[in-house]
């Protein structure tokens, strides 16, 4: 097979990869009990956990979005008793945002549910070598610049 036409399949690939994704992205998260959340939900929920007390803003940041968007998904976990926003101490005008129990609950749950395939891909990438390894971590750096490009071009 020619150098080009392995590009070729290893691109195909990729937007195969990013579909599946974007498909699971649509669906909610079932995080047991009943319960399933939107995946921006869910990721606003895990931002929060691994930040608890911070601010709106640096949630945003956590997610990528600006503090409008994180403002209102985390309203959206607030209604939904996920979270709660409280004035900080020191200055009223900021706000911070909390996990509930039942925030910690799923915001476990969630963490379980996505180590578990973590560690299902770790496990098959574990058969690779080192220097495998690192070549795939260089090949998917250049799959990020060139999406940071296109998100560029796309967004401004």
């Amino acid at each position: 097979m020619s150098k080009q036409a392995s590009l070729d399949r290893v691109v195909r690939r990729l937007r195969r990869i990013i579909m599946a994704h974007m498909r699971i992205e649509e669906h909610p998260v079932p995080l047991g009990g009943g319960v399933a959340l939107s995946t921006s939900e869910v990721h606003c929920l895990q931002a929060i956990g691994e930040n608890e007390g911070a601010n709106v803003k640096d949630v945003g940041d956590a997610l990528g979005v600006t503090k409008s968007a994180a403002s209102q998904m985390v309203g959206k976990l607030a209604g939904k008793g996920f979270a709660v926003k409280r004035p900080a101490t020191d200055n009223n005008k900021e706000i911070l945002v909390f996990l509930t129990p039942s925030g910690w609950d799923a915001f476990a749950a969630h963490k379980d549910f996505h180590e578990r395939h973590i560690h299902s891909l770790q496990d098959r990438l574990g058969n690779y070598s080192e220097e495998q390894v690192e070549t795939v971590d260089q090949v998917l750096a250049e799959v990020e610049a060139v999406m940071h490009e296109r998100m560029r071009d796309i967004l401004g």
